[in-house]
């Protein structure tokens, strides 16, 4: 607990072993495209020693959680952000390395799995290999599939291809967990015309997840899939209130067209199904929260990644986003996390 306040932190990431992948880590690989200006030290510094010298397994994890006040956490990857994404790599090999890390997180939480939840990796090479492993992640206990939201392999999250994935974590319930990481060897908005760090990390978080949003409700997958639930990951939550209004706009504005198979406002599609992520630096929470609803956002650390904040993530977002009331900051910390990851039964 933090200040008496239940915490679960909706968007963190392990520090997986490379060799978890297989073939698709071979000694050597660099499955990652960065800068060399790019921060590449952990948050927190010598705090952290206890996790550097314990490999970052779960126990010393969980130590990592108490002292930051966070009770319950879902995980995410590092660099499996990249790594079954490579362009080299088959749809069958991609396949291969999400099935090694699902099975080796899945593992992870079973420590503590009444504080340690995750999501797999889709392998969106193959949509119909997607959905084989998301029924598969599903009996294993993980409580979604992690995608880029990229342009990759010629299609974007809401082409008609995906529509077997997207059908399967409508019958599992598992959430669809929309995630950018700047390192990606593949199309990054971006990429294409800036050499260094901070242009590209400051564009590619929010612009790759507003371009994921647009494909998602524009190109009619959360309209074939009312059931689908979505989260925007790891971008801040500012850009969100511009993003639905001008997309409400375009839908109306090409609803004889281009829009005529959709029966609700993006607006309406994202408060049906969909959450986003806010952070420890993030301002405009309450703005968000005002728009959209404090019931559709979330907290997340990004621990141990180089821009989170250790130990005091919880204080740092308290102080720069004002405006909440304390009703809200329970639904952030806590509510809203549990319920739309449908982890109720399990953190109690």
């Amino acid at each position: 607990m933090h200040s008496g306040r239940r915490v679960c932190d909706a968007d963190a990431h392990v520090i997986e072993p490379g060799a978890i992948f297989g073939p698709a880590h071979e000694p050597g690989r660099n499955p990652m495209d960065l800068p060399p200006t790019t921060p590449f030290v952990a948050c927190g510094g010598a705090d952290l020693a206890d996790q550097w010298e314990n490999g970052f397994d779960a126990p010393s994890y969980l130590r990592a959680m108490d002292a930051q006040g966070i009770d319950t956490v879902v995980l995410y990857p590092s660099i499996g952000l990249f790594v079954p994404f490579q362009p080299e790599l088959s749809a069958a090999e991609s396949a291969d390395a999400c099935r090694r890390y699902d099975d080796w997180v899945a593992q992870y939480c079973d420590h503590e799995p009444g504080r340690l939840a995750a999501v797999g990796i889709a392998p969106l090479a193959d949509p119909r290999l997607a959905a084989d492993e998301a029924r598969r992640v599903a009996s294993l206990g993980l409580v979604g599939m992690m995608v880029r939201p990229n342009h990759l392999y010629g299609r974007n999250l809401g082409d008609e291809a995906y529509d077997p994935f997207y059908d399967v974590l409508e019958e599992t319930g598992l959430v669809l967990s929309v995630h950018e990481g700047l390192g990606l060897r593949g199309a990054t908005i971006g990429r294409d015309r800036f050499d260094g760090f901070a242009l590209r990390h400051a564009l590619s978080h929010p612009m790759e997840q507003m371009a994921a949003c647009a494909s998602l409700m524009l190109d009619g997958a959360l309209e074939r899939h009312p059931n689908l639930r979505v989260a925007f990951l790891e971008s801040g939550t500012g850009w969100l209130p511009y993003w639905l209004a001008r997309l409400d706009d375009h839908r109306e504005w090409m609803s004889e067209s281009e829009t005529n198979d959709l029966s609700l406002s993006p607006s309406e599609y994202f408060a049906r199904q969909c959450i986003i992520s806010t952070d420890p630096e993030d301002p405009l929470a309450a703005n968000t929260a005002a728009y959209a609803g404090s019931d559709h956002l979330v907290w997340a650390s990004d621990f141990p990644h180089p821009d989170a904040a250790f130990p005091d993530a919880i204080d740092e977002f308290l102080e720069q986003s004002p405006g909440l009331s304390s009703e809200q900051l329970d639904q952030l910390f806590w509510d809203n996390p549990r319920r739309f990851y449908r982890l109720e039964t399990r953190f109690k």
